[in-house]
Formats: C-alpha cells, sequence, structure tokens
C-alpha cells in the first residue's frame, strides 16, 4: 500500500474546494473522502516532481509551497514531468486525467511570453485548522527571498480571487484575469518582479 505524507493530507484538507482539483477528481463523484485520498497522493506527485525541478517547503505537516525553479535541465525537466503525467493518468483516470492535460494545456497558452523562465509557485495550501499564524505567507517568502538575491521573476496561478490582496502584499502585483473553460471559472496569473537591494530598504 502506498504510504501518503501527512503534508500532502493537509495540502488535500486545504486545497479540496479549488475548482482545478475538483475537476481532475471527476472521477470520485460524490465520493469526498476518495477524492480528499486522490488528491493526497497528487500532491505527493507533485513534491516529488518538485524535489527534482524545483523546491518545496514545509510548514511540518501543516502545508507546504510548492515551486518550480526554472533551475533543473532541461533533461531532467522532461524526466520528472514525464514520470509524474504517466502517474497521473493511473491515478486520476481518463476523465481526470483528460480534464487535467485540457486545462493544464489551456493555461499555459495564457502565461506571457515573458514569464517563460519565471519561477512558478504551482501549489500552495495550509491545512484549515492551521490557519491564521501567518504560515502561507512564511513558506512564500522562504523562495521569494531567493528570487531576490538572483534576479528571478516569480508567478503563480489562482482560482480564488480572495486570495489576490494576499499576493499583492507579498509583491505580485502583475494580473491577468481568464476563463477557464473547463471549469468554466475566472482565474489570475500573478506576477512577482524581483526586488532589488535598494527595494529592501
Amino acid at each position: 500500500m502506498i504510504q501518503i505524507s501527512p503534508v500532502s493530507v493537509s495540502l488535500a484538507e486545504a486545497l479540496i474546494d479549488d475548482p482545478f482539483y475538483r475537476a481532475v477528481t471527476v472521477e470520485s463523484g460524490a465520493d469526498e473522502g476518495k477524492r480528499q485520498a486522490v488528491l493526497a497522493r497528487y500532491f505527493d506527485l507533485a513534491i516529488i516532481e518538485a524535489q527534482g525541478i524545483g523546491e518545496v517547503h514545509y510548514a511540518d505537516a501543516d502545508g507546504a509551497a510548492i515551486w518550480h525553479t526554472n533551475e533543473a535541465s532541461a533533461n531532467d525537466s522532461a524526466r520528472y514531468i514525464a514520470a509524474r503525467k504517466h502517474a497521473l493518468a493511473e491515478l486520476l483516470g481518463r476523465a481526470g486525467f483528460d480534464a487535467y492535460l485540457q486545462i493544464s494545456e489551456s493555461m499555459a497558452t495564457e502565461v506571457p511570453p515573458h514569464l517563460a523562465n519565471a519561477w512558478y509557485l504551482s501549489i500552495l495550501g495550509v491545512r484549515p485548522a492551521a490557519r491564521g499564524r501567518r504560515l502561507a505567507q512564511r513558506l512564500i517568502e522562504l523562495t521569494v527571498n531567493r528570487a531576490d538575491r538572483q534576479g528571478a521573476t516569480c508567478f503563480l496561478e489562482t482560482f480564488n480571487p480572495l486570495s489576490l490582496s494576499f499576493y499583492r502584499r507579498l509583491g505580485f502585483h502583475e494580473e491577468i484575469r481568464c476563463l477557464e473553460k473547463v471549469t468554466g471559472r475566472d482565474y489570475w496569473i500573478l506576477a512577482r518582479l524581483p526586488l532589488s537591494p535598494a527595494d529592501n530598504d
């Protein structure tokens, strides 16, 4: 039996109502327990991928920030991405994996060309019982502070309009509003330019 990490269980609790994750777990139907188990495994796979092509920061078992930092070689990136896709095809089932591909490919076309080499915040989540302790902010700051030192732009996508003010406070100001057709929901692309030492004074 596959062992699921506690932090992935927390991510599943945090993100189970996100339109993207509901779409890719469509084969769970009305079984929310099954959906949460599938998502926990999904996040385990995302962590494995990011450990190879980016970085992961943890708030103990309460949550995580999962990044693709564009620092891995093209061969390593292709290998990790292909391995994850293969595992997702089995995990999500035909309908869920088709939704995953359609949404991912559609959203990729909306990313502006100038963000092609930017560091990407793939997943951020903190379990509901642990919110209110600034864990999400601290998780993001670990990577954006390093991005500032290296002169790297960062970006993310969110379906949650309530999260926009949170990301703005962390320096993500450039915004593009898009419509995702599979879910029928709006989402936002936000980018953050690196701060210079003078900007931090």
